[in-house]
C-alpha cells in the first residue's frame, strides 16, 4: 500500500488489492481522496461530500465543486437540456472528457447529491469515465470533485507534485504508470449550455490547448462536430461567428439513442 520506503509517512496507494482499500476505506470515512485521471488530464481530488474536498483543498467548505455521477439516466431527470443535447453531453462527459456546465431543470427539485455543485440555476459536471477507477465510481458515485491543488497553486500531474500539496492529509491513488507522463497535463476545459444560444467555452483546459498546440482553429465547433458525427446525426451548420451549433435555438430531438457515460452569473461555479 505504501509506494516506497521514503513515504512510509504518506498515504500513497498502489493500484492493488491493499491501496484500493484504503481509498475505498478513505471514502467510506467521509474523507476526500487524491486519484488519477487518464492522459491528458490532471489529477483530482474526489469525496462523497463537497465538503471534504474544500477542506483538503483549503477552501470554505460550500465553495462551489463538480458533480461526479457516470451514470446519464440518473443526471437526465434534473438537467434543462432536450434528448439530443442530453445524449450529446453524454458524448461530451464520457468521450471528450470535458466539464459541463448545464442548465438544471426548473420543474424537478434538485436532489441533495447535486446541491453542492450547482450556482445559480445551473449544474458543474464532471464525467470522466475510466477503466482503472471504475470500481470505486461503481462504489461510491455520486462523489464531488475538483481539481488536486491547493488553493491558489496549479493542479498536480502527477503522484509527487500531489503528495506535496496534500502531504500526509489526503491519500493519494498512485496512477503515475497508467498514464502518458510524456505529454503535457492540466485541467480540464469546461463548456456551458446556454438556453436559446447553445454549447459555449466556459474555462479553457487542456483539451482546447493541444487542439490549439497540433495549429488547429475553434476547439468548440470541432468538438460539437466529432460529437455529431458519433452519436450519428447531421452536423450542425456553424454559426456567423465560426463556432458549432444553431443560433439562437436550441437543438432538435432525435430518435437515435447515443452513448451513456460509461461505466466506469452568476452562473459561472469552478471546479478548481
Amino acid at each position: 500500500m505504501i509506494a516506497s520506503a521514503q513515504e512510509a509517512t504518506l498515504p500513497v496507494a498502489r493500484f492493488d488489492a491493499a491501496g484500493k482499500l484504503a481509498v475505498d476505506e478513505a471514502l467510506q470515512r467521509g474523507e476526500a481522496v487524491v486519484l488519477p485521471a487518464p492522459s491528458p488530464l490532471a489529477y483530482v481530488i474526489a469525496g462523497k461530500t463537497a465538503a471534504a474536498v474544500n477542506r483538503a483543498r483549503g477552501r470554505p467548505h460550500n465553495h462551489p465543486v463538480a458533480a461526479w455521477e457516470p451514470r446519464l439516466d440518473r443526471l437526465a431527470p434534473h438537467l434543462a437540456l432536450d434528448e439530443a443535447e442530453r445524449r450529446r453531453l453524454g458524448w461530451l462527459l464520457a468521450v471528450e472528457r470535458v466539464t459541463a456546465l448545464v442548465p438544471q431543470a426548473r420543474d424537478v427539485a434538485p436532489p441533495s447529491w447535486l446541491e453542492p455543485a450547482a450556482s445559480y440555476g445551473m449544474a458543474l459536471l464532471f464525467g470522466v469515465a475510466w477503466e482503472p477507477i471504475a470500481w470505486l465510481l461503481e462504489r461510491h458515485a455520486p462523489l464531488f470533485v475538483s481539481s488536486a491543488n491547493r488553493a491558489g497553486a496549479v493542479p498536480a500531474v502527477d503522484l509527487r507534485q500531489a503528495v506535496a500539496a496534500f502531504g500526509p492529509e489526503v491519500w493519494v491513488l498512485d496512477g503515475d504508470a497508467l498514464r502518458e507522463r510524456a505529454r503535457p497535463h492540466a485541467s480540464t476545459t469546461t463548456l456551458r449550455f446556454v438556453p436559446g444560444r447553445g454549447w459555449e467555452m466556459h474555462r479553457r483546459g487542456i483539451q482546447d490547448s493541444l487542439h490549439a498546440t497540433a495549429g488547429r482553429s475553434d476547439y468548440l465547433a470541432d468538438v460539437l462536430a466529432r460529437a455529431d458525427a458519433a452519436l450519428h446525426r447531421k452536423p450542425l451548420p456553424r454559426r456567423q461567428d465560426g463556432r458549432g451549433g444553431r443560433p439562437l435555438r436550441r437543438s432538435r430531438s432525435s430518435d437515435r439513442d447515443g452513448p451513456g457515460l460509461g461505466r466506469p452569473h452568476r452562473a459561472r461555479p469552478e471546479a478548481s
